[in-house]
């Protein structure tokens, strides 16, 4: 069953699992976003303080970044998939809105409406790039744009590992009820451009390069303001975490569209890639005429 659904075929680097796993994990990371979005608003119209907000969607938040290289092998699957994300996470957003509507906070209002449009913007040139522009169209078109900066089995252990790590930094302000927690995504950030950088050696052009660096200084910046106001309770220093932490999402979504486009890449990494790619595309018609 799995040929007929993975564009990969079950080999050394990806098993099975893992190739189900990159395509239900962006799947529940969201379906969670969307859940501490609700409970958020449900608790913003008790008084009791919660001692839970926002953590589950924090710790997997990051394998939604990772749906650009979900290995989806049908065109109309891959497109159902990416709008079945977006859905759930503009819903996640609204449920944020919703609660700060009732709060009457005007500027994260104004935040999670730049995620949304933030999001439209990422999933439609995901879409354009892996659905209208990920397959074979015959001569007389454009060629084909390809993954080149995948995720393997070790990249997942890897993720976890480190978020063993950092979540034992933040869970104690999650469970603190002096603090109004929401989903975070600099955790994933600084795990993203960990990832990212694995692949600097074959970044050919400028603009790939100082996005990657961008990103990671905004993700500091972010990470840095909201230490800063954990520590010193100074609205400021949420505020700019916000921003930044947006603005990064910004340069998140712009690298890894960015990928896609081979002349970001030195020619020999690229051409590897679309030979590699390529065999993997062979063994997996072999593998559903066996």
């Amino acid at each position: 069953m799995l040929h007929h659904i993975a564009v990969r075929p079950i080999g050394e680097n990806q098993d099975g699992f893992f190739l189900w796993a990159m395509i239900i994990l962006p799947i529940l990371s969201l379906c969670a976003y969307v859940g501490d979005a609700f409970y958020f608003y449900h608790v913003a119209h008790h008084t009791t303080p919660s001692l839970y907000e926002g953590l589950l969607s924090t710790i997997l938040i990051l394998f939604a970044y990772l749906q650009y290289c979900a290995p989806i092998k049908s065109r109309a699957l891959l497109l159902a998939y990416h709008i079945l994300l977006y859905i759930l996470i503009e819903v996640g957003h609204i449920g944020y809105i919703l609660t700060y509507s009732y709060k009457k906070n005007l500027f994260s209002i104004i935040i999670f409406v730049g995620w949304m449009l933030c999001d439209t913007f990422f999933t439609a040139a995901l879409i354009y790039c892996r659905v209208y522009r990920g397959y074979e169209r015959g001569r007389g078109h454009k060629p084909r744009l390809n993954v080149h900066i995948d995720a393997e089995n070790k990249d997942i252990f890897h993720f976890i590992s480190r978020l063993d790590v950092i979540l034992a930094l933040f869970i104690p302000i999650f469970l603190n009820a002096d603090f109004s927690t929401t989903t975070r995504d600099n955790i994933a950030f600084f795990l993203l451009f960990d990832f990212f950088s694995e692949k600097y050696e074959h970044f050919h052009r400028a603009w790939i390069k100082a996005c990657l660096y961008l990103f990671a200084a905004v993700t500091t910046v972010s990470i840095a303001c909201e230490w800063l106001y954990f520590g010193f309770h100074t609205d400021i220093f949420h505020q700019i975490t916000d921003i930044s932490e947006l603005v990064a999402a910004c340069f998140c979504y712009t690298l890894i569209i960015m990928q896609f486009f081979p002349y970001h890449f030195k020619s020999s990494y690229s051409e590897g890639r679309k030979q590699q790619l390529q065999g993997a595309a062979a063994d997996t018609q072999l593998d559903a005429r066996v």
